[in-house]
């Protein structure tokens, strides 16, 4: 197997013409300036950049030929190639697509231009701030009657979870008793539990918790079961966080074979446990 490493995800950049606000702000940002001015920069160019763009945002064009429209202040958002490929190939017209871990919607907006107005994406991110990102990506991409954003954090049950706050974007999970770093208080449902209550029998989810995933995984049992090989599941592994979470490889890898999944690389791989930033896809055997 190829020992090369997995094309690392694009910003939304890559897939539009940068304007000349934004060019200014490269060029800016890379002068010694203190951090409150940067900040108040960084307001004004936002400003600059939503009244340009007649507040329609910045129209990123996929190699599909798809367009997402991109807030100002989310230019951060970012597609991984490969990934890109694999959900491209899973998702079908009238689907039924969970996104866990939605951040601010950049795989829940092309999921739901796949799926098509027939289809459903549940689009979940506990984070505040991303959460308010979503919904504002949703209402700018005209997908409120597909994409349904969803408050909560997704685990083993149903309850209510800490979550940190982390300074970048993406990068909040769920606390552990040893966290000592500001939290916030999250409702969290398991994928069992939602798909129960509403009555779904997804088609494709994707799992993106920062080290959570087994837990995911375990409140996710009776709804892959049930879906067998007609689900596309794939997960993104965190195996450099799971120290920290008291969880080990050889938890995750008992969860799959009570479950009878097996990971495939969606990108070449010497070793599927190393791969971060990139999807497994597991495939029911």
């Amino acid at each position: 197997m190829s020992t090369s490493t997995p094309r690392v995800a694009e910003g939304a950049s890559r897939f539009r013409e940068m304007r000349a606000v934004e060019r200014l702000a490269h060029q800016v940002g890379r002068l010694p300036i203190s951090g409150g001015v940067r900040r108040g920069l960084k307001r004004i160019y936002q400003l600059a950049l939503g009244a340009q763009t007649r507040g329609r945002g910045l129209a990123c064009t996929l190699p599909g030929g798809e367009v997402v429209r991109v807030l100002p202040e989310f230019t951060h958002v970012s597609w991984n190639p490969d990934e890109y490929g694999a959900f491209r190939d899973a998702v079908r017209v009238g689907a039924t697509a969970l996104d866990i871990g939605a951040n601010v919607g950049a795989y829940s907006l092309l999921l739901g231009l796949w799926a098509g107005q027939d289809g459903r994406v549940f689009a979940f991110e506990p984070a505040a701030d991303a959460f308010d990102g979503l919904t504002r990506h949703i209402r700018l991409n005209r997908l409120e009657a597909v994409v349904r954003p969803v408050a909560a954090a997704v685990g083993d049950r149903e309850t209510t979870a800490r979550l940190l706050l982390a300074g970048t974007a993406g990068e909040s999970r769920l606390a552990v008793d040893a966290d000592t770093q500001p939290s916030t208080s999250v409702a969290m449902t398991s994928i069992d539990a939602f798909c129960a209550q509403h009555q779904l029998a997804p088609d494709f989810i994707k799992i993106d918790v920062e080290g959570w995933e087994l837990a995911v995984l375990r409140g996710a049992r009776q709804t892959i079961k049930a879906r067998g090989r007609a689900l596309a599941l794939f997960v993104e592994m965190h195996p450099s966080i799971w120290p920290s979470l008291g969880i080990s490889r050889d938890d995750v890898l008992k969860e799959l074979w009570i479950q009878q999944l097996e990971p495939e690389p969606i990108a070449p791989a010497a070793d599927i446990w190393s791969l971060e930033g990139v999807c497994l896809r597991l495939v029911s055997r």
